[in-house]
């Protein structure tokens, strides 16, 4: 009988050291994860699939076989790419919002509930989960189901929630590998609980930033506020770049982690667009910024994939 790594979801294997499940002969008979995931865990090692699994392939599996969907999104990647996957899915669903923990104070659930309600016609529960959260609006959708797939976007939290329901229930069952880096989890993996089966889902895969511990939210964001009156260049962490052209107040919503630097007269070449009042500029993965004017946005060609679009979630009246 093939042998899957808990961490990963992936079978083990011996005999290929470049595919996914690899594991040394002596320890597959004993071992519960792969080399990878071992690695991860014990030396830190972050390191990607080397074969995600096709979003289609997913959604195809989940309507196909799940009477239930945990889908988990993070409050900084709500964008229309993502609530489109969502709406894919169209078996019974709820929505987590994950890392709500990191949510600025400005902004209630009760805001972002009617914010997704009202762009994007999210009709399903809506469930706010952290690493602080006591789960218990969590536990009171699980005990009403025998079987719960978790999905959403690589890194979004879902092998961290399910993690955070086998302490909950003290189980003696090892804890999934969670990483900063895209595709931990490479197959269905499935987590039998005496009241509940938990399938961890392999993450949706869109282009963004693989954050780190430098760049990634760990606490709650703290808005940065720039007044843009001239045509002012702005460099976030040194990695991303991009000029504005028009009077407006910038809101950053970013790790504190990150150096934000303003220059002015510094050209970029990219691509120039406009963007619309009470607008959020979301860099898919690692954070988000306000405007309140109408303004034109430069953006170096090789940042453009990352960019996405919204209606402010912080900027409009959705209480």
């Amino acid at each position: 009988m093939n042998k899957i790594c808990y961490g990963c979801g992936a079978t083990l294997q011996s005999l290929d050291k470049e595919k996914e499940g690899f594991i040394i002969e002596k320890k597959l008979e004993e071992g519960i994860y792969c080399e990878r995931c071992f690695k991860m865990i014990h030396y830190g090692e972050k390191k990607s699939s080397l074969t995600p699994k096709k979003t289609e392939d997913i959604i195809k599996t989940i309507n196909k076989n799940a009477k239930c969907v945990f889908f988990i999104i993070d409050f900084i990647n709500i964008f229309d790419e993502v609530i489109d996957l969502y709406k894919k899915i169209k078996v019974s669903k709820t929505l987590i919002i994950s890392k709500s923990d990191i949510i600025p104070k400005n902004v209630s659930f009760n805001q972002i509930r009617n914010y997704l309600k009202v762009t994007y016609d999210v009709k399903e529960p809506i469930i706010f989960t952290s690493k602080k959260s006591n789960l218990n609006t969590l536990y009171k959708n699980l005990y009403e189901k025998k079987e719960v797939y978790f999905l959403g976007l690589t890194n979004a939290g879902k092998s961290t929630l399910i993690n955070a329901i086998l302490d909950r229930e003290n189980s003696s069952m090892n804890r999934l590998t969670t990483s900063y880096k895209e595709n931990t989890t490479q197959d269905f993996l499935r987590i039998k609980l005496p009241f509940i089966t938990l399938i961890d889902s392999p993450g949706f895969k869109i282009d963004n930033f693989e954050v780190d511990k430098t760049s990634n939210i760990d606490d709650e964001i703290k808005p940065i506020t720039y007044q843009n009156k001239l045509v002012c260049t702005y460099n976030i962490g040194n990695f991303i770049k991009f000029k504005i052209e028009g009077k407006t107040s910038l809101i950053f919503y970013f790790s504190k982690h990150l150096k934000i630097e303003r220059f002015y007269n510094k050209e970029i070449i990219g691509t120039t667009f406009k963007l619309g009042a009470n607008k959020d500029l979301v860099i898919c993965g690692l954070g988000f910024i306000k405007t309140t004017e109408k303004v034109n946005i430069t953006v170096s060609e090789d940042l453009m994939k990352y960019i996405n679009i919204r209606p402010s979630i912080v900027g409009g009246n959705y209480e």
